[in-house]
């Protein structure tokens, strides 16, 4: 008999051990699972926002030079293709800030895609400059503004980071 009931106690321990590992096996899958998904958020937003940084410093050199060329030869060929280049990087620019309000799942980041949205507007904005001194205090602004967004994007991926 007792046999029998040492035979039982070792079954129900196994099965107990069993039971209490795949629990806490489970709880490692959904932490480490977890952990992945905060880390792709991560990654997709410090992606969006370099590559928002960089089309927005490209467009808005773009944009003094369409200001420039417009209003020294007006009917040249490198107006209209600084016009072109203008309309590329605009085009790129829109899309980057798209990308991140798709990607900006928290508040703060929703934030900096607004933030974007408005360098977007101000760059836009420098070609319609009334003079050379208007274009260059526009283009002042909105690399203020970039600025101002790449201290922004640090603080909000630092605190994604812990």
């Amino acid at each position: 008999m007792s046999g029998i009931i040492a035979a039982a106690i070792a079954v129900i321990g196994t099965l107990l051990g069993a039971v209490v590992a795949h629990r806490y096996q489970e709880k490692i899958a959904a932490r480490s699972a977890a952990h992945a998904d905060r880390e792709r958020s991560y990654q997709r937003l410090l992606d969006a926002c370099t590559s928002f940084i960089a089309l927005a410093e490209d467009y808005r050199r773009a944009q003094y030079d369409r200001w420039t060329s417009q209003h020294a030869t007006p009917d040249s060929e490198a107006t209209f293709t600084a016009r072109a280049e203008s309309y590329r990087l605009y085009v790129e620019v829109r899309s980057s800030v798209f990308r991140l309000r798709l990607v900006a799942i928290g508040p703060e980041a929703q934030q900096l895609a607004e933030q974007a949205a408005a360098i977007q507007v101000k760059t836009r904005e420098i070609f319609f400059a009334a003079d050379k001194a208007d274009m260059l205090a526009r283009g002042e602004a909105a690399e203020h503004a970039c600025e101002a967004f790449a201290v922004a994007a640090k603080e909000v991926l630092a605190e994604g980071d812990r």
